[in-house]
């Protein structure tokens, strides 16, 4: 599919922000891609249709599993629900693998610290709790998946 619009966005603990494109077309639907600088590409599961007026939509990708292409998420909470995208594809080729880890490997035994691609839980820390999520999201053979 052709990207259409962009856009960059924060989303907050809550896990809701809001998004204007401003290149959709009234009647059409479109499919939302997540894209995240260590995480697999998340797709929606199903075509969105903005609105006309305001050029929003409402979509939640936390809900279920199934709110992303081929179930693509993860459970993170059992009470509240929530499920979140998969974190460790550190070189973003779609797939979580043995590069991933090497590459978090070789920042953690480095000690590296900061906005770092390898930080995959976000604490600006490249360390073992990195590399524990990298292993076992490539040991599960995550990737992406698009319609």
């Amino acid at each position: 599919y052709p990207v259409v619009d962009s856009a960059k966005l924060y989303i907050p603990v809550n896990g809701t922000s809001l998004l204007s494109l401003s290149n959709v077309t009234d009647a059409t639907d479109y499919y939302i891609q997540l894209k995240h600088r260590n995480s697999i590409t998340t797709w929606s599961s199903v075509p969105v249709r903005f609105n006309p007026l305001t050029s929003q939509a409402e979509y939640r990708f936390n809900t279920s599993a199934s709110q992303a292409y081929n179930n693509n998420q993860t459970e993170v909470d059992s009470s509240p629900l929530r499920y979140a995208i998969f974190s460790g594809d550190v070189n973003q080729n779609k797939y979580v693998d043995l590069a991933d880890v090497t590459q978090t490997y070789n920042d953690a035994a480095s000690f590296v610290t900061g906005y770092k691609v390898t930080d995959v839980n976000g604490d600006n820390i490249s360390d073992l709790f990195d590399l524990l999520i990298v292993y076992n999201n490539s040991t599960a053979f995550v990737q992406a998946y698009e319609p």
